[in-house]
């Protein structure tokens, strides 16, 4: 995975994530949405077998890379209470 800043301000962040899915940003733009600072978050792919989808992030304040910080700690502790959960099906 590489992760390329494709433009960074003071409220607005773009970045591409290559060679993943849509999995990742489907996520994190899902979880980025119902935060009250942001004002959007989005992804696009440009072609399903290009895997290099690009994230839109803005913030109404504050900085847009502490939005994805925040969402993507919150994210791993969810994936991680759900294999504690799964490892115990054993």
């Amino acid at each position: 995975m590489e992760v390329n800043i494709l433009k960074k301000e003071k409220t607005e962040m773009e970045f591409e994530i290559v060679g993943e899915d849509t999995t990742l940003p489907g996520l994190l733009v899902n979880r980025l949405n119902t935060y009250p600072e942001v004002e959007f978050a989005a992804y696009k792919a440009e072609h399903p077998l290009i895997p290099k989808p690009k994230v839109l992030v803005r913030v109404k304040k504050g900085d847009p890379l502490k939005s994805i910080e925040k969402a993507l700690e919150e994210l791993a502790a969810e994936v991680a209470e759900f294999r504690g959960i799964i490892s115990k099906l054993k």
